[in-house]
């Protein structure tokens, strides 16, 4: 248990449990120590900013910052999205039902809350408005609200949508590539909505000459977009997608036939409740 001045850990583990557990409780010096949020009505800035930062401090301490450390706690939110047991993120701490909906409304929803965040907006934007966020907010008692207008000011886009959708709502993701045909030579793919959050969408499409290129596809609600975060891979910013339409079909400039695989969200930051329709292959199609 952390205190602001002194921290209780239980013995008997290994390493790496050890070392993970010391790190969260070192992490709570910022968050709630000098970012005093209140436990009560937004545990998870205090819980799951800690554990988003943990996650990636351990991991590169033991697997020299290789993988996604994230990646665990996807998979536990849709285990427990899917449940039927979750409960929106910002009920007061005493009032959840169940401990498991408390657990994964503060550690875990608020550490994907970051790392999703960064889907949206770009890693970049989210790490200056982490710093600006610490430096704006120690010792001022902050809300999450307090935490979105920096990252809008930040990203340059609106972002309120984003906050009342995975916060107070739980609401979930669920994006599928619904078909990929020829329409007079050029690639027509209609991508589908199924859940009901709305989202940005990264689309990675692979041509049989080896060539890879991704569509960025910006939500209207936003008023902006992401700057591109993979310099390497060659980028077409696509029309935005109105929030409310359960359907987007994507025209690429070349035909379907060139088409090998379609892939939504390829870097897997978006917490998509069913991943196994986020790709499409000609393989497995045709």
């Amino acid at each position: 248990m952390e205190y602001t001045m002194g921290t209780l850990i239980t013995g008997n583990r290994n390493l790496r449990s050890l070392v993970g557990v010391t790190v969260h409780e070192f992490v709570h010096a910022w968050y709630e120590g000098a970012v005093a949020n209140n436990e009560t009505r937004d545990q998870w800035i205090d819980e799951g900013f800690t554990s988003y930062a943990s996650a990636f401090i351990t991991n590169h301490l033991f697997n020299n910052g290789e993988g996604d450390p994230m990646l665990s706690r996807y998979n536990g939110y849709v285990r427990m999205a899917q449940s039927g047991m979750e409960e929106p993120m910002h009920i007061h701490a005493d009032h959840y039902v169940t401990n498991s909906a408390y657990g994964l409304a503060s550690y875990t929803k608020g550490a994907i809350f970051l790392h999703q965040l960064g889907y949206v907006i770009g890693d970049d934007a989210l790490k200056r408005s982490l710093n600006r966020f610490y430096e704006e907010w120690k010792f001022k008692h902050p809300t999450g609200y307090d935490f979105i207008r920096i990252a809008e000011r930040e990203s340059d886009m609106v972002l309120d949508w984003y906050y009342e959708y995975w916060v107070e709502t739980t609401h979930t993701i669920d994006y599928s590539v619904k078909s990929v045909a020829d329409k007079n030579g050029t690639a027509n793919i209609t991508l589908a909505k199924n859940g009901v959050m709305p989202m940005p969408l990264d689309v990675e499409i692979e041509f049989t000459d080896g060539s890879i290129k991704h569509y960025y596809i910006p939500l209207r609600i936003m008023w902006g977009q992401k700057e591109n975060e993979f310099q390497e891979v060659e980028r077409v910013v696509a029309e935005d997608w109105p929030w409310v339409f359960p359907e987007y079909e994507l025209s690429i400039d070349r035909s379907a036939d060139e088409i090998t695989k379609v892939e939504i969200d390829p870097s897997g930051r978006m917490a998509d409740v069913d991943r196994t329709n986020n790709v499409w292959e000609m393989s497995s199609n045709n």
